[in-house]
């Protein structure tokens, strides 16, 4: 049962938000440890919000959208617009130092795939400290080539999410309810169901739209 505390509008993201807190606490965070989540939509906005509920200090959102960058800064998350700025750098001057096996780079404990580009675990292989992790919970069709050699002498390691357990629904309630954070911020657009072929155009716009609900009846 939803909790009273819970808007019927906050309430329609509570799938998303499971997805997504689910890839986070298969990160393993520690109190403290600083993290990247690649894509600023609704799983990983949720994601870097789960990282933030089970301890870490920082948390970064990477996205080609400034529209959805703002949306994740303004719920208090560092951002880089990873399409047109040098990630290392950003994460160095936002995280800190750390080394990884070509020398410095941004000290970041766990990355979250919520994109699914193949550029990702690309970046991640070149840029991830010695002994980091990855989380992958966006697939996109077909094989993603990794570098086994590479990841094995930078110590990294990958984790797959699928999917959410009771336990992750509970988190996500719990986080809902408390209002830390203000979720239905992310609501960027609502239509009748009657305009359900205009509010599909309109989710495709990711300078223009973050999450995009639908409204039955009155």
């Amino acid at each position: 049962m939803v909790p009273d505390q819970i808007s019927s509008r906050t309430a329609c993201l509570i799938e998303p938000f499971t997805v997504g807190f689910r890839a986070a606490r298969r990160s393993g965070p520690k109190s403290g440890e600083h993290a990247i989540v690649f894509g600023a939509g609704t799983i990983g906005i949720a994601a870097a919000i789960g990282l933030k509920y089970f301890g870490c200090d920082k948390v970064m959102l990477c996205d080609g959208s400034d529209f959805r960058l703002e949306k994740a800064k303004a719920l208090g998350f560092g951002i880089c617009n990873n399409s047109r700025e040098d990630l290392k750098a950003a994460a160095m001057e936002y995280f800190g130092s750390a080394l990884s096996r070509y020398g410095p780079t941004g000290d970041v404990d766990i990355y979250i795939d919520a994109a699914g580009a193949q550029s990702v675990l690309e970046t991640y292989q070149a840029i991830g400290k010695i002994e980091s992790r990855m989380v992958v919970v966006a697939v996109a069709a077909g094989k993603r080539p990794i570098d086994i050699l590479e990841m094995t002498y930078s110590q990294h390691a990958l984790i797959g999410s699928g999917g959410y357990l009771p336990e992750d629904v509970q988190d996500v309630m719990a986080v809902m309810a408390s209002g830390t954070w203000d979720i239905e911020s992310i609501i960027t657009n609502e239509y009748p169901w009657e305009q359900l072929p205009q509010a599909i155009e309109k989710a495709s716009h990711v300078e223009e739209a973050l999450n995009v609900i639908i409204r039955y009846g009155q």
